[in-house]
């Protein structure tokens, strides 16, 4: 039988980098060691796929990529699906209208987890993993993103 197919969508600040800078940041990345292991976690016991929604795909993707390698995450590319495009500013979009438009653009159908620190407000809320900014990924959060990507209400 096919497993379900899972998709974890990260932020970048304030999943994986605390703001202002943990005293456990890596200096090079930012990211704080507790959420590269949260991450790791996430991605060994779910073998989910990713799709960046973070700021970073704009510019940073080849900087986000190295510090995944410099921590050892072993993300395989073909585990990278995509990233959530762009919407024109002056239409004036919230990440959960691009990982919307992303799932609509996809005809997704599956589980999933949002990794964010902005507050998702209307349809994808129940897969939302709400961060907070100075703590960013925590054990707490890594367990609610697993169960959501194992056995959490599908979407689509």
């Amino acid at each position: 039988m096919k497993q379900q197919r899972s998709v974890l969508s990260p932020d970048i600040d304030g999943v994986m980098k605390a703001i202002p800078a943990a005293l456990d940041s890596d200096p090079k990345t930012g990211f704080t060691a507790r959420s590269i292991t949260g991450l790791r976690e996430i991605v060994s016991s779910t073998d989910c796929e990713i799709d960046i929604s973070s700021t970073w795909r704009e510019d940073n993707m080849p900087a986000l990529s190295r510090a995944w390698e410099l921590h050892g995450l072993e993300i395989a590319k073909s585990q990278i699906i995509g990233m959530t495009r762009l919407i024109d500013p002056a239409d004036e979009p919230t990440r959960e209208d691009e990982i919307d438009y992303w799932l609509s653009d996809h005809q997704f159908k599956g589980r999933m987890a949002i990794l964010d620190d902005e507050i998702m407000k209307g349809s994808l809320r129940p897969w939302q993993v709400l961060t907070f900014q100075e703590t960013g990924l925590t054990p707490s959060l890594v367990k609610e993103a697993i169960r959501l990507l194992k056995s959490g209400p599908v979407f689509g």
